[in-house]
């Protein structure tokens, strides 16, 4: 059950006249409004997601002065990290909850009960296309709700990321991905066992430019482990990959994450034990408009992004720890993950060494793209304690031009092999 959480504030009654003391109570986080279609002033020709709430105004700013006061309640360890490191710098501007979060209804039609775990929760038996876990009960199906929610189809789509250093100094970086999603209601079929098909590669900076990777993963990691192929652009080959999984950590990324943190969490689950710590009240990155429709470049800032273009709510989340088995081996000994109880999205993760010291905070923003509908981060931000410097990747911005999540002409599957990653790189 929801516990009830009480804020004071102060709240400007009349501008630059007054105040008054005021107690905002968060009693709920009110009821689910999704937005299903786009706005009256969406124009799918843009690179736009125009702000449903621009109207909304910050109800609280916690920052280093008053954020001991919310540790117990609503912050989480990672957040109250970043305070401690960057507290000149590191604030929240806490907006009114909008569960505006949307999925397709061809999806939820085919949401009837619970897909089946299988092989000690490595593979997912249910109708593809649906929710596969609308009434979780344990800690990967939140793990497997957030792995297989709708995020389009046929998809195209290029995007820069960035290593930003704390002197400011910066690396950046492109690539240009092509996927097949199979676990969707459009395009179903149940005799695939595959979630899908992806080909990415960098396009900048030039040293690594046409450096491609080819990922088919299954719908069963136990049966059917991921297979993986990358190009060499100073061999012109393609050779088999087995090591891109679990902690592999690729050039591009600095150090900073490994191959199964790409979009939150990915791929086999069996080195941890995994624990469902309940629904909790946090405050989360959520509804990211004005960050979307921020060139990016007034958004990068030393130690974290400007915080003043991001918007938190408070949003109800199911909280699952992974812990390391003693016998496994990862660089990760123990994460903590936050996924939204509307959309399943993870909104974010805390990383841990052997100590329970904690390593990295990372945050996914997320918009409702309303011409799918669909919630997806706009980014992926990874704040290293240790070094101080951040990571932001799969960047989507009103100045970067939009994914396209379904495609009027599907992938031809001949494109997804070794042969085809050849032609893509080129």
């Amino acid at each position: 059950m929801i516990k009830k959480i009480k804020i004071s504030l102060i709240i400007l009654l009349i501008p630059l006249c007054g105040y008054a003391d005021s107690t905002l109570s968060f009693e709920n986080i009110g009821e689910r409004v999704p937005i299903t279609k786009p706005l009256a002033e969406y124009d799918p020709r843009s690179d736009s997601y125009p702000d449903p709430f621009s109207s909304d105004q910050i109800l609280l700013t916690i920052n280093v002065n008053n954020y001991n006061e919310y540790k117990d309640t609503v912050l989480t360890p990672g957040q109250i990290k970043m305070f401690e490191t960057y507290p000149d710098t590191f604030k929240i501007n806490i907006y009114p909850s909008q569960r505006s979060c949307a999925v397709p209804p061809e999806v939820l039609e085919l949401t009837d009960k619970n897909a089946s775990l299988i092989d000690d929760g490595e593979g997912v038996d249910g109708i593809v296309g649906s929710i596969p876990f609308p009434n979780p009960t344990e800690a990967l199906h939140h793990v497997w709700n957030h792995i297989l929610r709708y995020r389009g189809v046929e998809i195209y789509g290029a995007s820069p990321f960035y290593i930003i250093n704390p002197d400011g100094t910066r690396t950046f970086g492109a690539g240009e991905a092509v996927a097949k999603n199979f676990w969707n209601p459009f395009v179903r079929d149940e005799k695939k066992g595959l979630q899908g098909m992806l080909m990415t590669k960098v396009t900048h900076p030039p040293r690594l430019a046409d450096a491609s990777t080819l990922v088919i993963e299954s719908l069963n990691a136990f049966k059917t482990p991921r297979r993986a192929w990358v190009y060499n652009p100073g061999t012109r080959r393609v050779r088999r990959a087995p090591d891109i999984t679990y902690d592999y950590k690729p050039s591009a990324a600095q150090g900073l994450t490994t191959v199964d943190q790409v979009d939150g969490f990915n791929g086999a689950k069996d080195r941890y034990n995994w624990s469902d710590l309940g629904t909790q009240l946090r405050l989360m990155p959520y509804n990211a408009y004005k960050f979307h429709e921020t060139p990016i470049e007034d958004t990068l800032t030393p130690y974290h992004v400007d915080q003043d273009y991001l918007r938190y709510e408070l949003v109800s989340v199911n909280v699952v720890k992974a812990q390391l088995k003693d016998d496994k081996r990862h660089i990760i000994p123990q994460r903590i993950m936050y996924f939204d109880t509307d959309s399943h999205n993870m909104l974010i993760e805390e990383t841990f060494d052997d100590n329970n010291s904690i390593m990295a905070y990372r945050e996914f923003p997320i918009i409702n793209f309303y011409d799918q509908p669909m919630c997806l981060s706009i980014h992926s931000a990874t704040y290293d304690f240790a070094t101080r410097r951040y990571q932001l990747q799969s960047v989507r911005s009103i100045d970067i031009p939009k994914v396209q999540w379904r495609l009027n002409e599907p992938h031809d599957e001949r494109m997804f092999t070794p042969e085809g990653l050849k032609r893509f790189a080129r």
